[in-house]
């Protein structure tokens, strides 16, 4: 389950009164400082915490995922995946029901940064972003991915993903006669079965199995586990107003 930390300590930046959709809106009221915020999507009105990147190409991202040091196990069932888990200051997965409820309330887009061993950086960057977009139920419908529009100097390692529905071990949603995810060691919106497995194990760059480490084969290949990933959506209408 996803480490939260407490509403009251200094990492809870707004006052109680205000109820921001995303990491957008709190950029939009004047928030410049990377670190947790809470934020409450339109289907989620409970709220969650995430972590705010306020710097990157204009800040007002949401992080959906970080990978950096291999201290979380990403090799989990569907349970955990819906929900979300690890620290939300370090590696976490932040829930595909959580995805979804900020995804479908406005046009996401998702940037993806990365970084090798030899600390060489590269980003992907997509204009178009959903997690089950167009679902009545998403978790029964297995909250297929929508994705488009690539620009970045990383590659593509996403768009083949598209339409998907998520796997994970113990729910296998992919079109290859086995599970991609037991195969891989991760899991991900599988096809049969991947470009890219950023949920994949933590293996520290080269590595000799094949394509079941934390892989963005475009920039990579299919043999090298990536040390940091980073992913974050933002809404494009902040995106235009910041452009």
């Amino acid at each position: 389950m996803l480490d939260l930390i407490n509403f009251m300590s200094p990492l809870f930046h707004l006052s109680l009164g205000s109820r921001p959709r995303d990491c957008g809106d709190l950029y939009a009221s004047g928030q410049r400082e990377d670190g947790i915020y809470s934020v409450f999507p339109v289907h989620h009105p409970s709220g969650f915490q995430v972590y705010c990147d306020m710097t990157t190409d204009g800040g007002g991202w949401t992080v959906i995922q970080r990978r950096e040091d291999g201290s979380v196990n990403f090799f989990r069932g569907w349970d955990s995946y819906r929900e979300g888990f690890g620290k939300i200051t370090g590696e976490h997965w932040l829930g595909l029901k959580q995805i979804h409820a900020l995804s479908i309330q406005g046009n996401y887009e998702l940037r993806i940064d990365l970084e090798d061993f030899e600390n060489s950086t590269a980003y992907a960057q997509y204009g178009t972003f959903g997690v089950g977009l167009f679902s009545v139920d998403p978790d029964d419908d297995g909250y297929p991915l929508t994705v488009g529009d690539y620009s970045g100097n990383a590659g593509d390692s996403l768009l083949k993903h598209n339409g998907m529905k998520f796997t994970t071990k113990d729910r296998d949603n992919d079109h290859s006669e086995n599970n991609c995810a037991s195969f891989y060691h991760g899991a991900w919106w599988y096809r049969n079965c991947h470009t890219s497995n950023l949920n994949g194990q933590y293996l520290r760059g080269q590595h000799t199995s094949y394509a079941d480490g934390i892989e963005w084969s475009s920039w990579t290949g299919w043999q090298y586990s990536l040390k940091f990933s980073e992913m974050k959506i933002r809404d494009f209408p902040l995106t235009f107003h910041m452009r």
